[in-house]
């Protein structure tokens, strides 16, 4: 979107957004601990002093990487690789870490393990 190209729907809160900056960004969170379920969108995250801090908008069990992630939004302060968050899965609060975008198995190491 170029801002300044003309008038447009929405263009004014973009404007104060990007005066302001956006309050919350986009993580991957690796989730720690057996559980029977895996996070699969919607679940409450939250900080260290069980603060809610954003919610997940979808997770999967990596079976490249053998660990339960969840993708979602957090405030900005919060985002940072390394983290220390808890997500609530089915009632129940799992401990989880901000961790670095899309991790993957680039080597194929599992698959040949």
């Amino acid at each position: 979107v170029r801002i300044n190209k003309g008038p447009f729907i929405g263009r004014e809160a973009l404007q104060r957004q990007l005066a302001s900056g956006v309050p919350n960004r986009f993580v991957t969170v690796e989730v720690h601990g057996e559980s029977d379920a895996d996070p699969q969108g919607n679940e409450p995250l939250f900080d260290r002093s069980a603060r809610m801090i954003g919610r997940a908008t979808s997770g999967y069990y990596g079976h490249c990487l053998r660990k339960s992630l969840a993708i979602g939004y957090v405030q900005a302060d919060l985002a940072t690789v390394g983290t220390e968050l808890s997500i609530e899965i089915l009632g129940q609060r799992k401990q989880a870490t901000v961790v670095q975008e899309s991790p993957y198995d680039p080597d194929n190491l599992q698959l040949r393990a």
